[in-house]
């Protein structure tokens, strides 16, 4: 039987699954098994938690595997994000989170580096490359994933990087240090979405799950709309999601770490607990989403820095995973030339 880093070193010189391909494909397969629900029952169109996908691309056959089976079964790869409506900001927030936020220290015009190399595995702490590969996040926002640590020379050096969305997460985020936050958080709660597309995503997923009703010769029944305390859960949600990819695209960047505390400061939902991880005070967040099911997702942050040290998430259907962040600064001019 073939194991999961047989398949990974057999696809090594293969470009990886895209961050978003196999989120998408997921929320539309979700979206379509929701419509099968029984008559009247409410389903929101909560993006689905995000922490399996896009802050573990290149991370193992299974999920590889997964990500195919569900554009396959979805016959699709079009990116269909759904934009939240955004309500204000609480007056107050987090008293944790927001003095953390802080206290934090601006960044130094001399800061080293101008990217940040990222190892995630199953180990608090070692930072030995596995299963998840090696990511690499230029400081302008650009990502770069390799199966190992040539493979991502390679990617550098032929410029095969992608994801852009994480450029505005990170615009989003400064903007959050300092700025209003009614404003910041509209800002967040879209950021995945690129400027001039998807201009009516809702519409877009409602034509898709006629598709699939009318495949399977049935009549379509679209869900009732959502309620008040939905569409509240639904804009934290991508906030939610939106400021965990922003702190893990730029964990080193102080301004970055603090918007996204203010953010999170602003959503009563999300606990926080005084934790040791490694031996190191932390702080865990945990934040349940249940209008699709109850799914739990777990941040760990340095509690004197706020950088991320882990996430977790786990819900009905997506078992229970710990994943732990090992970043250190570099340049890509040394990256380029394999001295790193």
């Amino acid at each position: 039987m073939i194991d999961e880093m047989d398949l990974l070193r057999d696809l090594k010189d293969a470009e990886p699954v895209r961050p978003h391909a196999y989120e998408d494909a997921r929320a539309v397969l979700r979206a379509a098994m929701a419509a099968e629900g029984a008559p009247g029952t409410r389903t929101a169109p909560v993006r689905r938690a995000r922490w399996g996908m896009r802050r573990t691309v290149g991370f193992g056959a299974a999920a590889l595997v997964a990500a195919a089976a569900a554009v396959t079964l979805v016959v699709t790869s079009a990116s269909t994000p759904v934009k939240p409506p955004t309500e204000a900001a609480p007056a107050t927030g987090n008293t944790i989170l927001v003095e953390l936020a802080a206290g934090i220290t601006p960044l130094r015009a001399d800061a080293p580096g101008d990217a940040t190399l990222e190892i995630r595995n199953q180990s608090p702490t070692s930072d030995e490359p596995g299963g998840n590969g090696i990511g690499l996040f230029t400081d302008d926002g650009t990502y770069y994933w390799g199966y190992d640590k040539k493979a991502l020379r390679r990617a550098v050096v032929q410029k095969d990087g992608g994801d852009d969305v994480f450029k505005r997460d990170i615009a989003a985020a400064l903007y959050a240090a300092e700025g209003d936050l009614d404003t910041a958080r509209a800002r967040m709660a879209d950021a995945n979405i690129a400027p001039g597309t998807n201009q009516d995503p809702e519409q877009t997923k409602i034509e898709k799950l006629k598709g699939l009703a009318k495949a399977r010769g049935e009549t379509y029944v679209p869900p009732e709309p959502p309620t008040p305390e939905q569409q509240k859960e639904i804009t934290d949600n991508h906030i939610w999601a939106n400021s965990i990819d922003a702190l893990i695209a730029a964990p080193e960047n102080p301004q970055v770490r603090a918007g996204v505390l203010r953010l999170l400061a602003t959503m009563p939902t999300v606990e926080v607990a005084k934790t040791i991880t490694a031996g190191e005070p932390t702080l865990t967040l945990t934040a349940r989403w249940s209008a699709t099911g109850e799914i739990v997702e777990t941040l760990v942050i340095n509690a004197g820095t706020g950088r991320p040290v882990a996430l977790s998430g786990s819900g009905s259907d997506v078992p229970s995973t710990m994943t732990y962040y090992h970043t250190s600064r570099v340049t890509l001019a040394d990256v380029e030339a394999g001295r790193f």
